[in-house]
């Protein structure tokens, strides 16, 4: 399959289209139920090595999106940061990312193409993965130019031959050879970078992260080791050491036993089917994301110091969609009503928290301060989307509460959202932003 994929490549050096590269992967869906087990192995390995290519190719085009979209800006006055963040967007949409991941495939593109030229030829040759090219340019980030480049010709040998820890280990020990002082700023940085962050897990859990200091996040955990050691001897303790070490973890953050409610406000969006007839509904808990109904019972029912905002709504309740104000800016109910419907950054691929309530149709446009033209956003998309080249589109309502109904699309709606899917397809989203 992949030897007749070759032979029907364009020349080396006549540039690849996007409907040409598109054509792989029709080719590719098609594998030959006979080959022998080394014949697929075989294929596994091409497509390895095409995929660290395929990397390359994006970070080189990437670059080129940047320079070009700099030159436009420069002659208009623009910023450069304003135009880092636009092309991050841009980039992120074309890839199905955040636009934080957009912006890191931006700075990974410049560095390999710019700096460290060694590795982005081994990434252009498919020997390594994308993210053995990330591995050299965070360790190397925190030198000089030139220091880079050195470590980049000094490791490029054993790259393509080595682990991805050992990778780190290369990259990061040659810098610290050449340029100490850079290594040790670099790790004050990254003490001043300490945070907690939270994020959902499956089945109603969630996964609580401190990144902290190495000496203070091992001593922390020694010290619910050893309490839990304590209590392993207690006659009537019959958990297990993991949820011992867990429990305790609440018990001295909250300074409450598990299991005793809750002593912060939590916002729980449901209908009123789910609350107080037993429906299925799923709601929603602000900050996690959709719960089961039972699950939301039972945190109405253990509450205890808990200041318990729940939003009712009904599948036929329009109240809350035509809230609407003659102010300029979202304050008030109608801002913490579209949070909490919104949960997180509307742009697309985007799960950034939100930080600001906008209009969809700009105010000086004449739209409304309303509850259907409001979007929480996150503080980086809402300044993209000021860009002169960035031209949000509409193509979705905003999400449905908890009990709502979806409405079904107009002939005219399914027309619309065709008209701009084959624009994305065709021309790529430099200009789209689905809400």
């Amino acid at each position: 399959m992949f030897d007749s994929l070759q032979a029907a490549a364009p020349p080396r050096e006549v540039p690849l289209s996007a409907a040409e590269v598109r054509s792989w992967i029709v080719r590719m869906l098609t594998l030959d139920d006979d080959a022998s087990t080394d014949e697929r192995l075989a294929q596994i390995t091409v497509l390895e090595a095409l995929k660290g290519a395929a990397a390359a190719a994006q970070a080189g085009l990437t670059v080129a999106v940047y320079d070009q979209q700099r030159g436009a800006d420069q002659a208009r006055g623009i910023a450069q940061a304003d135009t880092a963040r636009c092309v991050g967007a841009r980039v992120a949409l074309a890839r199905r990312e955040s636009p934080h991941r957009g912006s890191r495939h931006l700075g990974l593109a410049q560095a390999l193409v710019e700096e460290l030229p060694c590795t982005y030829g081994a990434l252009r040759r498919g020997e390594i993965s994308e993210w053995r090219a990330v591995i050299v340019a965070q360790e190397t980030a925190c030198t000089t130019r030139q220091i880079r480049a050195t470590v980049d010709q000094d490791i490029a040998e054993d790259l393509a031959r080595v682990s991805d820890r050992r990778a780190r280990a290369l990259a990061g020990g040659r810098t610290a050879e050449l340029d100490a002082a850079s290594v040790v700023a670099k790790r004050s940085r990254a003490v001043a970078s300490r945070r907690v962050s939270v994020r959902p897990a499956p089945d109603g859990m969630a996964i609580l992260t401190a990144v902290l200091p190495c000496a203070d996040a091992i001593s922390a955990y020694v010290a619910l080791q050893r309490a839990a050691e304590e209590r392993t001897h207690v006659p009537t303790e019959n958990r297990s050491r993991g949820q011992q070490v867990a429990d305790l973890l609440i018990e001295r953050l909250t300074g409450r036993e598990v299991g005793t409610g809750y002593d912060v406000r939590i916002n729980l969006v449901m209908d009123t089917g789910s609350l107080l007839a037993g429906g299925n509904t799923p709601a929603r808990l602000d900050g996690y994301g959709p719960i089961t109904a039972d699950l939301a019972r039972e945190l109405v029912t253990d509450a205890d110091k808990t200041t318990l905002r729940r939003l009712f709504t009904t599948p036929h309740d329009t109240d809350l969609v035509r809230m609407e104000t003659t102010a300029r800016t979202y304050t008030g109910l109608l801002r913490e009503l579209i949070t909490l419907r919104d949960e997180v950054c509307r742009t697309p691929y985007c799960d950034a928290p939100i930080r600001h309530i906008d209009h969809i149709q700009p105010h000086a446009a004449g739209g409304p301060t309303s509850y259907n033209n409001g979007q929480g956003l996150c503080a980086n998309c809402n300044y993209t989307k000021e860009h002169p080249d960035w031209q949000p589109a509409i193509t979705t309502r905003p999400p449905l509460l908890p009990g709502q109904k979806p409405r079904r699309d107009t002939r005219l709606e399914q027309h619309f959202r065709k008209l701009i899917d084959i624009k994305i397809l065709t021309d790529g989203p430099h200009l789209i932003q689905r809400n």
